[in-house]
């Protein structure tokens, strides 16, 4: 069972108002007295009340009171060792947020890319919290997956180096709720872009009201004077299309997310409505950014 600290806070700071309350009244009353009950008052309000920005009820998870006097240690499975080439690379199988404080001892600083497909808290049995699924009916269902998500971003925060990106995936159930969560924990210049991930053209089913065919793609970097992009080439010219001045786009009608390549004329006019939505130049590492 997950515990309420901001609850248990609120309610901590309530009653001890209440006993200076119950203090002040019992005292000699005198002209002070009046304004001293009216400023508790004031600040009793200031306590229930809710200020702008993402406001949530913080969670304490069980594996919180674990790490709080256990330190994750790996064990390696040598059964599933592959030699590549000298190359090592490691699978770490466990609990998210265990392998993300064993990985920050090792790793702080260090990570250029970090890719991450969090539970998208559709009420579906795909968020499982303190191992409950989360459903609809939980009121404080988006808390429970603000507090989960916030405990770990903060620590990948703390891995990505000073030019390292993160991407999230994401759909619009906490999408608005995400965007908030990341500006606090990186930084809202931090923002390099939200892009739309097309994975069912035809729509979804089971959407309500409106057929929806794409999730999102959050991208926050360390540092965004710092950070840039590998080119990400086109791996199969099948796939495209030429648009009404000979540029290449995906055969969707969408412009294709290129770098250097050599279907398409480099980028000058950065204004223009043909402008590619990531362009990097590789001899200043200068990065120009701008979403369909």
């Amino acid at each position: 069972m997950s515990t309420n600290i901001s609850k248990q806070k609120r309610e901590y700071l309530l009653a001890k108002i209440k006993e200076i309350r119950t203090f002040i009244s019992a005292a000699p009353q005198d002209e002070n007295t009046g304004n001293l009950l009216s400023y508790l008052s004031d600040l009793e309000k200031d306590v229930n009340g809710k200020k702008y920005g993402l406001v949530f009820e913080e969670h304490r998870e069980e594996i919180d009171e674990i790490l709080d006097t256990h330190t994750p240690v790996l064990t390696e499975d040598k059964d599933l060792f592959i030699n590549n080439d000298g190359q090592m690379n490691f699978l770490i199988e466990g609990d998210n947020l265990a392998s993300l404080k064993l990985l920050e001892k090792t790793h702080k600083g260090k990570i250029d890319l970090i890719y991450i497909d969090p539970p998208y808290n559709t009420g579906k049995k795909d968020f499982i919290y303190d191992d409950r699924y989360v459903d609809k009916e939980d009121s404080y269902r988006h808390s429970k997956w603000i507090s989960f998500m916030y405990n770990r971003l903060h620590i990948a925060k703390s891995l990505l180096s000073k030019n390292g990106v993160i991407f999230i995936s994401i759909d619009d159930n906490e999408l608005a709720n995400l965007r908030l969560l990341c500006d606090n924990v990186f930084g809202e210049q931090n923002f390099v872009a939200i892009i739309s991930v097309e994975n069912n053209p035809k729509g979804r089913k089971n959407s309500n009201y409106v057929s929806v065919s794409n999730d999102y793609c959050l991208i926050y970097a360390r540092k965004i004077n710092e950070g840039y992009f590998i080119e990400n080439i086109p791996k199969d010219i099948k796939d495209l299309a030429r648009d009404e001045e000979g540029n290449y786009v995906h055969n969707s009608g969408k412009r294709v997310l290129v770098g250097e390549n050599h279907f398409n004329s480099n980028v000058t006019d950065f204004s223009s409505d043909k402008h590619y939505t990531i362009y990097h130049n590789h001899e200043n590492l200068l990065t120009k950014v701008k979403t369909f």
